[in-house]
């Protein structure tokens, strides 16, 4: 994917402002399009969702955390202007430079530190134990580097080289108070609504691509066990919505940037949908491919043992009911921009055949999706 001059220069000095100014926006390139969407919301603050009822009725972009709490709270920007890939107005931009009016504060570096390889070992055999003592079947553990920004660095310079290297996933760079400034490509759709049809999947079981055919990747006991588990978590989330007419589509080999993944779709009418979008979210999230199952169990796993807060890291995000199309992706292979450092977020599905090192090396391969391109 290539990029004209006249689109890098509008998107590019229309983020930059943006981000100075502390304005809410977000630009986002869905998979497989060139399109680029950026969303500004200049006149008022984002609408801080308490509940997911009656998402149907919202339009904009959602942004939810990995679990609410009194530091993290679920938002939907809604634009005041929408621009399409090069179809940038530069006297917005201007406009923008003299009338913002938002605060300057920006989410604080402090305390935020590396994960060791000693800590996520031990959180890892600490999980392994307490499933063979049947605590619950699988839990998702993260760990988090955190390091310079070049001088050079700029986010939207990152984000264009994101779309470039990543053409199957969602691109995405966004700044909202309370949420920060995230950059990420994501390859895993929480819930697709787009043609009158709903899609899910079950994405589970990770390897780095050799360049060998996708379909000729094999898979381990553990990898297809994993995947098992997530799947059976959404066929019965669709169950419980009394969702029964849907199709479902694999296990197949999926590849995402530089790793293949074990993937099963789900299809349904949006019609069996009804009005019922918020609570199909909240029944799904945290999915077992990033939480863990039980739910409940595998959460307080979670908060028991990782030292960092994971905040948007393994929420969910994307835009919702624009032109009667929702694209919601979980929010992975992203890092969290400050002033000077970047934080950068990966995890890995624990069951109970788990091998801590194998988990380590994991988490440091999906690193991988972002620190190649920071580096290039």
């Amino acid at each position: 994917m290539s990029f004209n001059k006249k689109l890098y220069h509008s998107l590019t000095h229309l983020q930059t402002i943006c981000l100075k100014q502390s304005i809410p926006f977000v630009s986002y390139r869905l998979a497989l399009q060139s399109e680029i969407t950026t969303m500004v919301q200049y006149q008022s603050l984002p609408e801080k969702l308490d509940t997911l009822q009656n998402l149907n009725e919202k339009v904009g972009f959602i942004v939810a955390p990995f679990m609410e709490s009194g530091n993290h709270s679920t938002y939907l920007l809604k634009p005041d202007n929408s621009f399409v890939s090069d179809n940038i107005d530069e006297e917005f931009i201007e406009m923008l430079k003299l009338n913002s009016t938002f605060s300057k504060e920006k989410p604080s570096e402090t305390g935020i530190a590396t994960t060791t390889f000693q800590d996520f070992i031990g959180q890892v055999k600490d999980a392994v134990e307490a499933m063979e003592n049947h605590q619950f079947h699988k839990v998702v553990l993260s760990k988090i580097r955190v390091s310079a920004l070049d001088d050079d660095f700029l986010a939207s310079d990152f984000f264009l080289k994101l779309c470039d290297r990543y053409p199957h996933a969602m691109v995405y760079l966004i700044q909202l108070p309370g949420v920060g400034c995230w950059v990420g490509a994501t390859p895993e759709p929480l819930l697709v609504i787009e043609d009158e049809c709903v899609k899910t999947v079950s994405l589970a079981g990770t390897q780095i691509a050799t360049g060998a055919d996708v379909d000729s990747y094999g898979w381990s006991r553990k990898e297809i066990e994993e995947q098992g588990i997530v799947t059976n978590f959404v066929e019965q989330t669709l169950r419980s919505l009394d969702i029964k007419n849907y199709d479902k589509i694999g296990p197949t080999n999926y590849q995402a940037a530089n790793l293949i993944h074990l993937k099963t779709a789900f299809e349904f009418p949006q019609a069996d949908l009804k009005d019922c979008l918020g609570d199909f979210l909240k029944a799904l999230h945290p999915t077992p491919s990033v939480g863990g199952l039980p739910k409940a169990e595998a959460r307080e796993f979670i908060l028991a043992n990782e030292k960092h807060d994971r905040s948007y890291y393994t929420g969910f995000l994307g835009p919702v009911n624009i032109n009667r199309n929702s694209y919601i992706f979980v929010n992975l292979r992203c890092l969290q921009l400050f002033d000077k450092q970047f934080a950068l977020y990966s995890g890995a599905g624990i069951t109970a055949s788990s091998i801590a090192e194998n988990e380590w090396e994991e988490t440091d391969n999906k690193m991988m999706t972002m620190m190649n391109v920071m580096k290039s």
